[in-house]
Parts: C-alpha cells; structure tokens; sequence
C-alpha cells in the first residue's frame, strides 16, 4: 500500500526547489496532485512529468500574493480531487540578499513579505475548508533563516521567521477543527533559489558561488510524505531540517 495512496494534494511552489521534490515523491506515494506556481511554463512541465510517469497532475497558474487567485486554485481543486487531503505550502522568492536595511527599498521588503508570509495566510485561508471535511494537513515551508539564524536578506529572514509563528500559532487554532498544521525550517538545500543566492553572496565578496554541501530536495519531499500520513501525530512545531 503506497503512503498516500487516492489522497488529493495541492503543492504550491511546485515548479522547482523543494516543491518539485515534493510533487515527484508524492506522485510515487500515490497522491492524486494539482500543482500551483506562478511560472506556468516549468510548473506545466512539472505536471507532465508526472503523467508521463503513470500519476494523476493537473497544474494551475497561481499568484499566491493574490487572494483572488488563491481562491480560484482551492476552487478549482475541489473540482479535479475527490477530496483535499493535503497541502503543501512551498511558494517562495528571495530578494534584497546582501542590502544593508537603509539600501533595502520598499519595494522589494513589500514583494517579499507578499509572497512568502501573505502567500501564506492566504493558502491557509482558503484551504482550511476543504480540509476541515478531509481532516486532513497544512504543510509549510519556512526555513532555519529567520528562525534559528540570520539571513542574506531581512525580507527573507523576516517573512521566514513571520511563516513559523504563523504555522505555530495555525497548528493551535485548527487542532479542534481536526486538521494538522505543520512548519518546517529546513537548512541548505540544493534548490534554484539556493544556487542563486550563492552566486550573489560571491558578488558580493561573501563567499564562494559553491557551498561545501547542499541537502537533496527529496530529503525534505520524504519527510513531508510523512507528515502527510497518520504515523506522525506525535510531533510538534517547528520541525529543524539540515
């Protein structure tokens, strides 16, 4: 019996990074998908990747800055899955890496913020009524910076340790209405966006454009299957990842 077997997903960020893995990984444990990312061209290749390899993956275009299209992804995922078992909140950007906070506009904390913590709230509010019906798990991506350590960037730090307190407070608020809600705040993962931010730290003079060691995505895609299923209802928030 595979982990997740008939149980229907929306993963967002599911174009690249962390959301991918996750999409490929639940696919193979069965998870009925639609996946969601603003870039439309790599998240339609994600979703015919995972048909072509026998799954179930419809992909729609989401802004998750925007309530309107937040919205319209949970309606229509209530129409392509048989119910919402699980979300998978991986959208994310990074921006500003390297500013001092006075050379910091406004403009890129406000783009920043919008995405990864309203993103957020947002993907949380309109999945929580699908998943009150399933009980099912809001999943969540934050990360160590912000959390446990500094950041390139104080709009990345801030909305990453803004994502934490969020999950932390969410998991309190939905326990009674049976839905999990987990964070989790991974180290240094061989993502696009990770590769990036160390091409602008050697810019910058702050290090070389490798790091010693980057974590396999699909370390973090496993451990979300877990959390999805009904073996993990002992853990508690934030889950640390390295």
């Amino acid at each position: 019996m595979l982990a997740l077997e008939g149980r229907g997903a929306v993963i967002t960020g599911a174009a690249s990074g962390i959301g991918r893995a996750a999409a490929r990984r639940f696919a193979a444990e069965g998870a009925r998908l639609v996946l969601a990312d603003i870039d439309a061209h790599a998240g339609e290749s994600a979703a015919q990747e995972i048909r072509a390899a026998g799954a179930e993956a419809r992909f729609i275009e989401t802004d998750v800055a925007r309530p309107e299209s937040v919205a319209a992804l949970f309606s229509m995922a209530d129409g392509c899955l048989p119910q919402l078992d699980v979300v998978v909140h991986a959208a994310a950007i990074l921006r500003g890496a390297f500013r001092q906070v006075d050379e910091l506009d406004l403009e890129t904390w406000n783009s920043v913020i919008s995405v990864n913590l309203t993103g957020t709230f947002l993907c949380a509010k309109y999945a929580v009524p699908g998943l009150e019906a399933s009980h099912g798990t809001f999943l969540c991506l934050a990360s160590g910076a912000g959390v446990r350590g500094a950041s390139s960037s104080l709009a990345y730090g801030a909305s990453k340790g803004g994502i934490n307190g969020l999950v932390m407070t969410l998991a309190a608020q939905l326990a009674a209405r049976g839905i999990r809600a987990r964070v989790l705040c991974p180290g240094a993962i061989d993502t696009p966006m990770k590769r990036q931010n160390l091409v602008d730290a050697a810019r910058a003079g702050r290090g070389p454009a490798e790091a010693a060691h980057l974590a396999d995505p699909d370390g973090i895609a496993r451990l979300l299957v877990f959390l999805a299923t009904d073996e993990e209802g002992f853990l508690e928030n934030p889950i640390h990842t390295r």
